[in-house]
Parts: C-alpha cells; structure tokens; sequence
C-alpha cells in the first residue's frame, strides 16, 4: 500500500501542499474534452514535444491557463516520479477538491501515457553530466539597502560549490548568491529529482 507523508499522495513536503490548491482550476475548461486535449498537451510537452497551447487561451484566461501548465506539469512528474496507481492520483485531485467531472479524465489521461513519461523522465535522468558535486561550503550574509526613507535587509545565502569532472578529474569552484525565495524554489526542484530517482530505484 503506497503511504502519505503530506495529505497527497504524491507530495512528500507539507509546505509544498499549497500548490496542489491551484489544481482545481482545471474547470476554467467549459467541458472535460477540452481538459482532456489540455492534458494530453501538457503531457506532449512533457515528453519533449513542441506544444502551442494557444488554443485553450483568450485574453480572460490566459494568466490562470499559464499557471495550470506548470501546476499540472508538476503534478504528472509527481505522479509519475512516485509511481501511483489510478486510485491514488484521483484520490489526490479529490482532496485538491478538483470537480469530479475531470478526476477520471484527468487520470485516465495519465495512465494512458504513463510509460511514455516515465520513459522521458528516466532518459532525463541517463543524461546528467559526468560533472559531480564533490564538497560544497555556505554563509548567510546580510545585505542592507538605505536611503532617506526606509532601510531594507534581505539574507542572502552564498553556496560555494567544489565541482569535479570524473573524466579528467579536475575541480571548479562555483559561487551561487541565493535569496530566501531562489532557494525555496531550489529545495522544491531538489524534491522533483528525488521523487523521480526514488521511482526509479531497483
């Protein structure tokens, strides 16, 4: 029995259950075939394909339709990283209240291609660089901004990364400056990849 550590399935940080809220705007589609056609595009584009989504935008729409591309994207990769069964993805869009009449929709399209994706993902992941994170070193500097009105500080965190080539075994070293927001959104990619290695594990 596949286990939960968030309310989702598929979804292994609490903090990140807040994303899975923008689900259920799916019903911005007027019909479930045209949330159909949206998923099987999403799913297109997941696997590498050039994808025009122009059809299912107008000027009402358009900032809600860009938002579902990358919320739905995420979810599939999720889904597809952890290996879910068709129950367990229509129960994860019934707890993100998504209308019942796009659940099994939306699932079936997945299931559909679910070897497609998962074969994406894996050739994805056979084509990481050779280059490899050998040690790495951080600090937390604060940054103050003044002037006559008001002064701002912001943390910033400054990761030093020791790369090293497994070819010719040489080493660099790279400064990356993140701020709070940069580095939230790095933990979550961070958690993406683990899903997918963690599905793919023998």
């Amino acid at each position: 029995m596949t286990e939960k550590t968030t309310k989702y399935y598929s979804l292994q940080v609490v903090s990140q259950e807040r994303i899975y809220n923008f689900l259920t705007k799916i019903s911005v589609f007027a019909s479930d075939k045209i949330a159909q056609d949206f998923i099987h595009s999403i799913i297109d584009q997941i696997c590498g394909r050039i994808v025009s989504f122009d059809r299912f935008i107008n000027e009402e729409n358009e900032r809600i339709v860009n938002q579902l591309i990358r919320v739905y994207s995420l979810f599939i990769n999720r889904v597809v990283g952890r290996d879910l069964k068709k129950e367990y993805i229509c129960e994860d869009l019934k707890t993100a209240n998504v209308d019942g009449l796009y659940i099994n929709v939306i699932a079936d399209c997945i299931i559909s291609r679910f070897t497609d994706i998962k074969r994406e993902l894996t050739e994805k992941l056979s084509t990481i660089s050779s280059s490899s994170l050998s040690d790495f070193d951080w600090k937390m500097n604060a940054i103050l901004s003044s002037d006559r009105i008001n002064i701002v500080q912001e943390n910033v965190l400054l990761l030093n990364l020791t790369i090293e080539t497994n070819h010719n075994d040489k080493k660099e070293q790279v400064l990356i400056e993140l701020t709070k927001k940069e580095l939230d959104h790095i933990l979550e990619v961070f958690d993406q990849i683990n899903d997918v290695i963690q599905s793919l594990k023998v």
